[in-house]
């Protein structure tokens, strides 16, 4: 038994947890960890998504999968401060109390002004009942206007400058799932910890515009803490027929990422996710076998299925409410 998961079920009394949580815990395996980029923290290639569980309207329920989550090992706990994701860090905060030091809370901010952007980061401080966000994260970068703004004068770059030297955070990422190209440019405005990204077999098969053609490789180039989104495309590939949600995951983990994060909602689900875990971490896929599944999706409608891409880098967006979070 590793020392985490030890701690674990000694201090399962205290989280409430049962001992049926703990046994399911156990017969699962451990779920794999990989060093993310230069942060040199090691997180489970596992990670729980905010946003679903914010959704959940069983208060308990959710807090419940929370809970789960760490249980079976999960150690990345993603989140954002806006709609949804507000209420899964204020549940992350109500599963765990204080009691989260072995855990990796991330959260995003869609703001792009110092002073909304601060009040975003305190909720989440608050939300987490903690002193410090172990990664922050400039969220949902659309265009190259959008860049403009978040390190123009009082931009949230420079709120977020200050709050790493204040100790509020260790470190600093961004995200986006619009334009590849555009996240490339923004990979080249800063020195960052980590990226989020979309990542799945249908991106991969869109070899024109894809994130893992055009992004990731400077990803890992540069170091850096790589985290897979959408990899199920919000639930759409498996509906398909093309591939099961076992090919598309373990597409996903044979790529050079360190985590790909995911909505659960039930505790099937999240047991279900770690067992390809488990099994994808320890078995990448060879790139011949991913290169066959791109060959699958090659006719793919990929408007359908990645409504979010957005082929448009440089359109100008109306000022004010976009980028105030309104």
């Amino acid at each position: 038994m590793s020392q985490n998961r030890r701690q674990f079920v000694q201090s399962a009394a205290s989280l409430g947890l049962a001992a049926a949580t703990v046994a399911s815990a156990a017969k699962l395996g451990e779920i794999p960890k990989r060093k993310f980029g230069k942060t040199g923290v090691e997180v489970t290639i596992l990670g729980l998504g905010g946003a679903r569980v914010g959704n959940m309207t069983d208060e308990d329920e959710a807090i419940r999968v929370i809970r789960h989550a760490r249980s079976i090992g999960i150690n990345f706990f993603d989140n954002a401060a806006a709609g949804a994701y507000g209420v899964g860090q204020r549940r992350y905060g109500t599963a765990f109390g204080k009691d989260n030091k072995d855990l990796f809370y991330t959260t995003k901010t869609r703001n792009r002004s110092y002073t909304q952007a601060e009040l975003d980061l305190n909720q989440s401080l608050s939300h987490y009942k903690r002193d410090y966000i172990d990664l922050y994260q400039v969220h949902n970068v659309i265009n190259e206007e959008d860049i403009d703004f978040a390190f123009g004068p009082r931009g949230v770059m420079e709120m977020i400058e200050k709050a790493k030297r204040d100790g509020k955070i260790r470190f600093i990422g961004f995200t986006g799932h619009t334009n590849p190209h555009v996240l490339r440019k923004m990979m080249g405005m800063y020195d960052w910890d980590t990226v989020l990204m979309p990542l799945s077999v249908t991106d991969g098969a869109r070899k024109g515009f894809s994130f893992e053609h055009q992004t990731l490789p400077a990803a890992v180039e540069k170091g850096l803490g790589i985290q897979a989104m959408k990899t199920t495309g919000v639930g759409a590939i498996e509906g398909e027929g093309v591939s099961t949600l076992e090919e598309s995951l373990s597409y996903v983990w044979s790529l050079p990422i360190h985590t790909a994060i995911l909505g659960c909602t039930t505790i099937e689900q999240l047991e279900a996710d770690a067992k390809i875990a488990i099994a994808a971490g320890n078995k990448r896929l060879s790139e011949a076998e991913r290169k066959s599944i791109q060959a699958k999706w090659a006719g793919a409608d990929f408007a359908k299925l990645e409504p979010w891409k957005v082929d448009n880098s440089v359109k100008t967006l109306a000022a004010g409410p976009q980028y105030l979070g309104a």
